[in-house]
C-alpha cells in the first residue's frame, strides 16, 4: 500500500511541480490554465477514495486549471471470477457483473460527454 501511495503521490507532483513558483504571494506560475477532466476507476465502493480524488480536484484546479471529476467505482476485475485459485467473498461477483452490464456503460457515456464538453 505505501509503494502504491508513494507512486500517486509521484504522479500528482509530476503534474503540478512545474507550475510551482515557491512564492506564498503567488504559488503558481502557470498563466495559461488547462481544464482537466481526473476519472478514477475502481474495485472499491464509489465513495471509498472520494476524500483523495477531492484533494487532487483542489490541487489541480489551483495548479493546472478547473478541474472536473468522475469516481466510476465497484468496476469488474475479471471476466469470469470462477477461474481463481481460490474464492474472491469480501464482494458478489455476479452484482459485480450486473453492475458492469448496467451502470458502468453509462459511465463510460458520462465520461465521453465529460470529455466533449471540455474540449468545446
Amino acid at each position: 500500500m505505501a509503494q502504491q501511495s508513494l507512486k500517486k503521490l509521484e504522479v500528482s507532483e509530476r503534474l503540478v511541480f512545474q507550475n510551482l513558483t515557491y512564492n506564498k504571494e503567488h504559488y503558481c506560475c502557470n498563466a495559461h490554465m488547462i481544464p482537466v477532466l481526473l476519472i478514477m476507476t475502481s474495485n472499491a465502493p464509489d465513495t471509498y477514495y472520494t476524500g483523495l480524488v477531492k484533494n487532487y480536484q483542489e490541487t489541480l484546479t489551483r495548479l493546472v486549471g478547473p478541474t472536473e471529476t468522475l469516481i466510476s467505482g465497484d468496476t469488474l476485475q475479471l471476466k469470469d471470477y470462477s477461474k481463481l485459485d481460490w474464492p474472491w467473498t469480501i464482494f458478489d461477483p455476479e452484482a459485480k457483473k450486473a453492475r458492469h452490464e448496467t451502470v458502468f456503460p453509462e459511465e463510460c457515456k458520462k465520461a465521453f460527454a465529460m470529455g466533449a464538453a471540455l474540449v468545446k
